[in-house]
């Protein structure tokens, strides 16, 4: 996930309270160094708490439960959630907005994986859908993205696993954030407007920076377009 974008515009954009963060400048974030967010909880989406990608549920006792668990808690699939024990009983009640200008996907192309960024065509932030959680035991905040089948331009990228984020249009805020709304309706409106949003987006593909680890990734360099010189790559997208 990418955000870089100063205070006042996330506010515009989302219509909560900032307090805590002047700016955010994750040019490139990874799930798997779990990094700390902006999310805004269901029940109040105009506050904004920090919280960390990988979900802990509020059963595990212990540091070593935490690392164990939260590797496989970056993502859950919105069909499903309702069902799992780390999940379940968060879908009514720990739903959350999760604010980005950008992912990243990859994209296979004879054995090899080719890193695209995915943003708006009108260049504005806009929201995953998520559910969060806090640990008693740990005292920690953590969330996770829920995804569904890949649609439109996604779906032309992403071709291997055929997954996205659960997109969120500024229309549906207030129904994603309200616990009165059931996880049923919630969900089922959600998935419709994700799959219209995406043809909102764009993309293009990004270098292999994205996957280097001598190099801090934390960079505008990360997002810029880059050629391969493989034309089913380059002009996969029309960005």
């Amino acid at each position: 996930m990418s955000l870089v974008r100063e205070r006042w515009e996330l506010e515009e954009e989302f219509s909560a309270l900032f307090e805590e963060i002047e700016g955010y400048s994750a040019y490139q974030a990874s799930g798997f160094t779990h990094p700390a967010w902006p999310v805004m909880p269901a029940g109040d989406s105009s506050r904004v708490l920090t919280a960390r990608w990988g979900l802990v549920p509020f059963w595990a006792k212990t540091p070593e439960d935490a690392r164990t668990i939260r590797t496989k808690t970056l993502n859950s699939r919105s069909e499903t959630s309702h069902q799992l024990p780390s999940f379940r009983s968060l879908v009514n009640t720990r739903r959350c907005i999760i604010p980005v200008d950008g992912f990243f996907e990859p994209h296979r192309h004879e054995r090899k994986s080719y890193p695209f960024y995915i943003r708006r065509k009108d260049g504005r932030p806009f929201a995953l859908a998520g559910l969060w959680d806090i640990n008693p035991n740990l005292n920690i905040s953590t969330f996770t993205v829920l995804t569904l089948p890949a649609a439109g331009i996604i779906a032309d990228i992403h071709n291997e696993k055929l997954r996205m984020p659960l997109l969120l249009p500024g229309e549906l805020y207030a129904r994603w954030a309200d616990p009165g709304v059931t996880w049923e309706e919630a969900n089922t409106h959600a998935w419709e407007a994700a799959v219209r949003m995406t043809g909102e987006l764009t993309a293009h593909p990004v270098g292999p920076l994205l996957y280097s680890r001598r190099t801090d990734t934390n960079i505008p360099e990360v997002r810029a377009p880059y050629k391969y010189g493989i034309s089913a790559v380059d002009h996969l997208i029309a960005s």
